[in-house]
């Protein structure tokens, strides 16, 4: 009778990729996952919801969020940094209270309180 429990694999390097180890849905992995964008209000009630596919960049859905809501700030994460995003908030008269990122040449200020509160 064959030793069963003892086998032998060829060891492969680090850098290389080995398909025995590779999950077989990967490749699909990326199409099933969703995100779901909020907007929300003072009290954290959805005002707007948006799903996309989760490949979908947050920034991209920012606009269609918050256009014609009235709010005297607009809080988001780093992944809603961008110039078009900041300056709709601006002329619509909001305070921006998002992260800059950290490859912007030129660094933004915001509210840190009303951002951890």
């Amino acid at each position: 009778m064959a030793n069963d429990r003892r086998l032998t694999y060829k060891s492969t390097s680090t850098r290389g990729r080995c398909e025995r180890r590779q999950s077989r849905y990967e490749p699909h992995k990326r199409g099933l996952n969703t995100k779901i964008h909020l907007a929300v209000d003072a009290h954290g009630m959805p005002v707007r919801i948006l799903v996309t596919e989760g490949t979908r960049a947050d920034c991209t859905q920012a606009l269609a969020l918050i256009k014609g809501i009235d709010a005297e700030a607009l809080l988001g994460d780093r992944g809603y940094d961008s110039d078009e995003i900041v300056v709709y908030a601006q002329e619509a008269g909001m305070e921006v209270v998002i992260p800059p990122k950290k490859n912007r040449k030129e660094q933004r200020t915001y509210d840190k309180y009303l951002y951890d509160y």
